[in-house]
């Protein structure tokens, strides 16, 4: 019985946006699971055969009684995610889905076919029970396991220190937010959407450029790492938050930072459980951090500290993987 796991090959993609599956792949490689690299290309554009042929060839060492885990989306196409899942099944491999987006859940869709898809898994890894319960409304009722957070590798050189800065990091297109921002200090990390080019951003929103995911780690210095995203048009980024588990909590936390995030998030019963942060209402509410002091401040370090370790050595995902070899789906956030 031979273990899997999928990795998308997207050699044009920041460093960043790859970083949470390049981890997880990482980490089940160090635990003896194979990788299955799947190289990404427009598939819409060739048909239904060459497809299957791409997937036939990438899943050619798989076999009955296997283990595939597929880190999903794949950026693919709808149909490409159709044929991979039932080739595993073809197989009479385990199927087993990775969600790290799910877009149903983050977007307004009048076509989810996304979830069609996950109904053919036999199991499905979510990041919250609140994310398992939505998709059981959906009709998906495949097997739950919950992994509250991804782990994020790399060397931090310095915890971060005591202030009232606030640290942002992440897509600037889901926080719009930022343009008309009026709050304590920020200091602003990611790349500049296209359209924000020409953009001035308000005088406490200090921008700091772009940083690969390792580098990173070791600019985030002082204060506090804010989760915040909105709802706007057709894109409900900041109602995801009730489900999902932001990479970039698991950033702020390896580097020292106590968390700031929406109550309503799935984030927040973490923070409120360890005590590593704060939750707010709305954005205003961050003038509360002005009377944060230095031993609260060192009492949430303090408890983030275990937590940080545990992502910097791969605990959460090495535990979903134990739990799928020993079908033992049961996993609580220890």
């Amino acid at each position: 019985m031979t273990y899997f796991i999928t990795h998308t090959i997207e050699p044009w993609m920041p460093l960043g946006a790859l970083k949470a599956k390049s981890d997880y792949a990482q980490i089940a490689q160090t635990q003896g699971w194979t990788i299955l690299p799947i190289a990404r290309y427009n598939d819409v554009r060739f048909d239904d055969e060459t497809r299957q042929n791409h997937i036939k060839n990438w899943l050619n060492t798989v076999k009955a009684d296997d283990t595939v885990i597929h880190q999903f989306p794949s950026y693919m196409s709808c149909h490409f995610e159709q044929q991979w899942v039932q080739e595993i099944n073809k197989r009479s491999a385990r199927s087993i889905v990775l969600i790290h987006d799910i877009e149903p859940l983050r977007l307004v869709k009048t076509d989810a076919w996304e979830l069609s898809v996950l109904k053919q898994y036999n199991t499905i890894i979510v990041h919250s029970e609140a994310m398992a319960n939505a998709l059981r409304r959906m009709s998906v009722n495949s097997t739950f396991i919950i992994q509250p957070l991804f782990d994020y590798l790399g060397e931090v050189h310095n915890l971060a220190s005591y202030s009232h800065l606030i640290n942002f990091a992440g897509t600037f297109q889901k926080s719009p937010w930022l343009k008309d921002y009026d709050g304590p200090e920020i200091n602003l990390f990611g790349s500049v959407p296209k359209k924000w080019r020409d953009f001035v951003f308000p005088n406490q929103v200090s921008y700091h450029g772009n940083f690969d995911p390792d580098d990173i780690l070791n600019q985030l210095t002082s204060g506090f790492g804010l989760i915040w995203d909105n709802d706007f048009e057709d894109k409900t980024y900041q109602s995801y938050t009730k489900y999902n588990a932001p990479h970039k909590a698991s950033l702020y936390l390896r580097a020292g930072l106590p968390l700031i995030a929406w109550q309503q998030s799935a984030l927040a019963a973490i923070i409120k459980q360890y005590d590593i942060g704060l939750t707010i209402n709305k954005l205003t509410d961050l003038k509360k951090i002005d009377d944060i002091s230095l031993d609260q401040y060192h009492t949430w370090q303090k408890n983030i500290y275990p937590i940080a370790s545990q992502l910097a050595q791969g605990f959460f995902t090495k535990q979903t993987l134990m739990m799928i070899q020993n079908k033992s789906f049961n996993q609580k956030f220890d």
